[in-house]
């Protein structure tokens, strides 16, 4: 899916260049100027686009919307403005999230169109695109232009892009081991039962939250073991460790002890 966004009489060349600059983040593969109001390459907006000075460059300029459409498969306009009237059906806007998730599979050059800094597109505008899309904001709901390119260009790449996030892998013994030595440290600090069995039921399900690796499990026992060694625990003792602590007076008391 090719990705263009064409911004509508953008007026200040500090937008322009942010604009440039998001849009090179995710993917956009050309930026389109329908009359605009300032120019668009002057040293501020190249200054703005830092590495993405390539795309602003080659970016073109049109009289009107409809010339600036010309070769695009679908065209989306972004609007702050919502209705729920019936008959007002030409601006009823898509959620963001759930028009993005509607790209999946699709393939066409895609035109996101944004109007200008203070108004925004008309309704002619608007009507000469085949999608209408917000974000759902708080209170103020108009976005700097910047912003909305950025945002909704992230959106429309999101739907294609490869996951990379890392994958984890956690072998069944690895956490067996951590929730054996978290009961262990149990032991070893509390002698009420109601306690314990608390104390080891909630930690399962805060590990179970978290859906931890085998590398940080690993991390995470090297200081529980630890741990475990200054109370002298039979179970994660080594003569070394044990002639250590006992030597510069490190043991712990264990809790069955103190009674």
């Amino acid at each position: 899916m090719d990705r263009v966004v064409i911004c509508v009489g953008t007026s200040h060349p500090g937008n322009v260049g942010a604009i440039a600059r998001g849009a090179k983040n995710f993917g956009v593969s050309a930026l389109c100027f329908v009359a605009p109001r300032c120019d668009i390459h002057s040293e501020e907006a190249l200054n703005r686009s830092v590495h993405a000075k390539d795309l602003l460059l080659a970016a073109t300029v049109h009289d009107d919307l409809a010339d600036a459409l010309h070769g695009t498969s679908l065209a989306v306009a972004t609007s702050a403005r919502q209705t729920t009237a019936d008959n007002r059906f030409l601006r009823k806007p898509l959620d963001v999230r759930d028009w993005a998730e509607g790209l999946a599979g699709w393939d066409g050059t895609l035109a996101l169109v944004f109007g200008r800094e203070d108004s925004g597109l008309t309704s002619e505008e608007v009507n000469l695109c085949d999608q209408l899309v917000t974000v759902p904001t708080s209170d103020y709901a108009s976005l700097n232009l910047a912003h909305a390119v950025t945002l909704l260009s992230y959106e429309a790449m999101r739907v294609e892009a490869a996951n990379i996030t890392p994958e984890r892998s956690l072998d069944p013994d690895t956490l067996a081991a951590m929730h054996a030595g978290w009961d262990d440290i149990v032991d070893s600090v509390e002698t009420r039962p109601w306690r314990k069995e608390v104390s080891r039921g909630i930690f399962r399900k805060i590990i179970g939250r978290s859906l931890p690796s085998d590398y940080e499990v690993h991390n995470v026992m090297g200081i529980f073991g630890n741990v475990l060694k200054r109370f002298d625990h039979p179970r994660w003792r080594t003569d070394a460790s044990s002639r250590l602590v006992h030597e510069q007076g490190l043991v712990a008391p264990r809790a069955d002890e103190e009674e």
